[in-house]
């Protein structure tokens, strides 16, 4: 048996630990899997980010640990209990959980809205198609209704997690009748656009903007845009930002349907299923006069 110098062993575990506080992400997990039992991987959110996919943010290093492994490791490491046969590829010399077991590690722990998002991303690429994430869901044991429900709504071609966030509030709204990226072609100078999300039937159009539609440059140029498609072909577009999506997502979907109304003179009913996964904050019901929660 070889002997391993304490001191010396403290020095590595410190200089790892050093690196978890400090480093980038790739630098954290490479660290993390040093001081991780032999046979574990990255997995969970912190797998997700690394390859790009789209899952809210999350401060600790997930990493899986195999059965019979020592797990009791302190923050910032998340430990998960692993499985030999977990699908996983290497990332930068890192075993790391493959968009496929992703889907199925964080199915349990996001919420349809998110993990909507997280389908449209990794079925983006095109290398893992929703097929292949309905096959792996089949060979697990037991069924999971949210990984099915979320599957069923999961496209290609959706470009952020807000806009699969107002994709899904859309459904969940009961105004399904949309398309995805719909294209519509300017007459008079043959340029073509992509919509976010289209009623082809109404020309109404829903788009989110983040925040690099605020740049003056990106700004003139979606006005420009927005305007020719109206003008021309008499289109009515419903812009979303972040505040309204997080904060009143009652009021874009009222505004979707007012935009729908004016269009086809009739007005949709809204279901109000959507309350079950998107919230409004409270200060929106505060009236000037109405007393404030106490601290």
């Amino acid at each position: 048996m070889r002997h391993v110098d304490p001191e010396l062993a403290r020095y590595h575990q410190d200089l790892y630990a050093s690196a978890l506080d400090a480093g980038d992400l790739l630098t954290r997990c490479q660290a993390a899997l040093l001081i991780a039992p032999a046979g574990s991987y990255i997995s969970h959110f912190t797998a997700a980010r690394l390859q790009g996919l789209r899952v809210p943010d999350s401060a600790a290093i997930d990493v899986s640990v195999l059965p019979g492994r020592c797990r009791v490791l302190g923050a910032p490491l998340a430990m998960h209990r692993g499985h030999p046969d977990a699908r996983t590829r290497r990332l930068a010399g890192l075993r790391v959980s493959d968009p496929v077991q992703v889907a199925l590690e964080l199915a349990r722990t996001l919420r349809l809205p998110h993990l909507v998002g997280l389908f449209d991303s990794i079925v983006e690429e095109g290398s893992v198609t929703r097929a292949d994430l309905a096959t792996a869901y089949d060979l697990r044991p037991g069924r999971l209704r949210r990984f099915e429900d979320a599957l069923a709504l999961a496209v290609p071609g959706v470009q952020s997690l807000p806009e699969s966030l107002v994709r899904v509030l859309l459904v969940l709204a009961g105004l399904r009748d949309f398309v995805v990226q719909h294209p519509v072609k300017d007459p008079l100078t043959g340029a073509t656009y992509l919509l976010d999300l289209a009623f082809p039937r109404w020309r109404v159009a829903v788009e989110y903007d983040g925040k690099h539609h605020l740049l003056p440059e990106q700004r003139a140029a979606d006005e420009v845009r927005r305007g020719r498609i109206s003008e021309l072909l008499g289109w009515r577009f419903v812009v979303v930002n972040a505040e309204e999506l997080y904060g009143a997502p009652g009021d874009v979907l009222s505004r979707a349907a007012l935009a729908i109304n004016d269009q086809s003179g009739v007005a949709p009913r809204l279901d109000p299923a959507w309350r079950d996964y998107f919230t409004e904050h409270a200060s929106r019901h505060w009236s000037p006069e109405s007393p404030q929660p106490s601290a």
